[in-house]
């Protein structure tokens, strides 16, 4: 019972130092800017892993939501009917690809159209979702995005003017052939090139072109058995961002790492508040062992000191990170509106709003080396209190 008085002494005076602001203003001081450091690493750490698995999330399923999981090239359509009949849930379009060129009043573009299927269009998500349109008899039609009607100014009902090449060639080229195509809608995919440099014209119309078929899977890749494709000439969304999925891989751990020394950074704090700490204490660490406590009760009580305002830290910067982390694009929309700056400069990062991913693996991480840190960083300075040979001092 003795033993369990002195250690609730021990707990109350170790957290009293925490909070003696009259008396030890400089611990005080040194102790919140510590524990600011901590709580900035860890809160800024979160945002920002959270910031990069929502990008990286976000654009693998806007990249798989409009090009499929899977394109399958030069195939008879056959063989997509006999893999949709073994995966109930996959969905298949059939389109061909042609450059072309678009102008009016306002601007000239490149683009890329597909020409599909008048049903077709509701089947590919990133399209669907976000997808105005109105009704009209015409097989002319084009589904134009959101960006190449701001550029050219276009709206729904407006005619589309499209220029391919031709057959016959000139001295300066080849001949294009110019289409008047009805924008029957107008989608919005999230993603700024695909927004505006992809248009959808009718399959009809455009059939007479020699291309080949092309076929985008839309299926989860990672229930699929690849050997069902045979000897078909096909590629993953994988295979055609190849570097875009390393630059987004390298990038998340480029960024782990740089911030990943903050927490070290703040660790340093920690043990240089602590070592001060003790340095202004040691009358208490003598009086205390000339009471006859035990030097491990002693390293207890200021172990706990560091601990208690590390798992405060934590604590706290995890909440404050998780809270960032949700707000982050509004947080962005104010900081672009103070500084008159476009931080997210959605022509650079494909996507038009910054996303945002909470994983709790990466949580449970951060907290876990953030609390393995302040550990050690508790731990060395009470090494200190060993050297302390009160008859000494007294002598």
């Amino acid at each position: 019972m003795k033993v369990l008085n002195l250690n609730n002494i021990l707990l109350k005076l170790s957290i009293s130092y925490i909070f003696n602001f009259k008396k030890d203003k400089a611990f005080s001081v040194s102790t919140i800017l510590s524990s600011l450091a901590l709580v900035l690493g860890i809160s800024i750490l979160i945002t920002v892993m959270s910031v990069m698995n929502g990008f990286r999330e976000e654009l693998v399923g806007s990249l798989t939501g409009i090009n499929g999981d899977i394109t399958i090239y030069n195939v008879e359509e056959d063989r997509i009917i006999s893999l949709k009949n073994k995966y109930s849930d996959l969905v298949y379009i059939k389109h061909l690809q042609e450059r072309v060129i678009t102008t009016n009043s306002y601007g000239i573009e490149g683009l890329l159209m597909k020409s599909i299927n008048e049903d077709d269009i509701y089947k590919i998500p990133k399209v669907n979702e976000n997808l105005f349109q109105i009704d009209q008899t015409e097989d002319n039609w084009v589904y134009i995005g959101i960006e190449l009607a701001r550029s050219l100014d276009l709206r729904v009902g407006d005619n589309l003017q499209i220029s391919i090449p031709g057959s016959s060639m000139t001295i300066l080229g080849p001949v294009l052939n110019t289409y008047e195509l009805y924008v029957r809608g107008i989608f919005n995919s999230g993603i700024y090139d695909y927004d505006k440099y992809f248009i959808y014209s009718n399959f009809e119309t455009f059939s007479f072109l020699n291309n080949p078929l092309i076929y985008d899977i839309y299926y989860d890749i990672n229930e699929f058995n690849f050997e069902d494709l045979g000897s078909m000439s096909f590629e993953t969304w994988e295979d055609q961002n190849q570097s875009l999925a390393q630059a987004l891989a390298t990038e998340k751990n480029v960024m782990f790492m740089i911030l990943f020394f903050i927490i070290i950074i703040s660790s340093f704090t920690i043990i240089s508040n602590q070592i001060f700490f003790i340095k202004e204490k040691i009358k208490d660490i003598i009086l205390l062992k000339s009471l006859g406590i035990s030097q491990f009760q002693i390293c207890s009580l200021f172990f706990m000191n560091s601990f208690i305002i590390s798992i405060f830290s934590i604590f706290i910067g995890t909440l404050l990170g998780i809270f960032l982390s949700i707000n982050i694009d509004a947080i962005e929309n104010f900081l672009s509106i103070l500084l008159n700056f476009d931080l997210w400069n959605n022509e650079i990062r494909y996507l038009s709003n910054m996303p945002y991913s909470i994983h709790m693996n990466d949580i449970i991480f951060i907290i876990s080396i953030s609390l393995i840190s302040s550990i050690l960083a508790s731990y060395i300075p009470i090494l200190r209190i060993f050297k302390i040979k009160p008859n000494l001092i007294l002598r």
